[in-house]
């Protein structure tokens, strides 16, 4: 038989395309309170929080900022093994600078090893210990801050800013840099009133029970004691 004239053969219709798919919206972003709330309810859950951190400070007037390096132990306040209330302890290390800060939750201690100076502080004075005190379960956001979602500066997270409802001589702003899987805080930047900050993010985080001699210390026998 002849074979097919290219010119005179019928043409083979055009397949259909499926119509496109609707791209699904991106999820809504949390609220402030429900990201505080996704806060505590991980650190009420959590018994104990240790990590490595790396702490940025910068003054104004100062071109580049202050890297400092260490670990932190952190543990949850409750109930003591004779029913009393125990607040929540923390233990800060800089062991390139022989630097170590401890807290029973009352009391700040700072011990310069290289100086023999040890130095006592009430926690509501203490940058550092209202910086991640959120960590130990002490305090509520929401009722303790007026709150807003700001820009985060890594990804995967939110970023929170809270601002102390009460003045306080201790800061302008904290900001939390929250996990948006977990809710757990991957960093902080707290803010001063004179504007300085001081930025901490933490590496290998974690979380459970810490043993309680990590946080016992007293002043050894020959060091300076100041009290402020």
């Amino acid at each position: 038989s002849a074979s097919a004239d290219p010119a005179t053969a019928t043409k083979a219709s055009p397949a259909k395309r499926a119509p496109p798919v609707a791209a699904s919206p991106p999820p809504a972003a949390p609220s402030a309170v429900q990201i505080a709330q996704g806060v505590q309810a991980f650190y009420e859950k959590t018994a104990g929080f240790q990590a490595a951190f790396t702490q940025v400070v910068k003054k104004k007037g100062l071109k580049k900022g202050i890297t400092r390096k260490g670990m932190a132990w952190l543990m949850k306040g409750g109930k003591t093994a004779t029913g009393e209330a125990r607040n929540g302890r923390m233990r800060w290390d800089y062991p390139s600078e022989e630097v170590y800060y401890f807290s029973d939750g009352d009391v700040l201690w700072s011990y310069e090893r290289r100086e023999r100076l040890a130095i006592r502080v009430p926690v509501t004075r203490s940058r550092l210990y209202q910086a991640t005190t959120y960590l130990v379960g002490d305090g509520a956001l929401s009722s303790d801050f007026a709150m807003k979602v700001v820009d985060s500066p890594l990804p995967s997270t939110w970023a929170l800013e809270l601002v102390p409802k009460d003045g306080t001589q201790v800061m302008r702003s904290l900001t939390l840099v929250v996990d948006r899987a977990t809710f757990a805080v991957r960093g902080s930047v707290l803010i001063d009133p004179l504007g300085d900050s001081t930025t901490l993010l933490f590496e290998g985080v974690q979380h459970g029970p810490i043993d309680d001699k990590v946080f016992e210390w007293s002043p050894p026998k020959g060091v300076t004691v100041k009290r402020l």
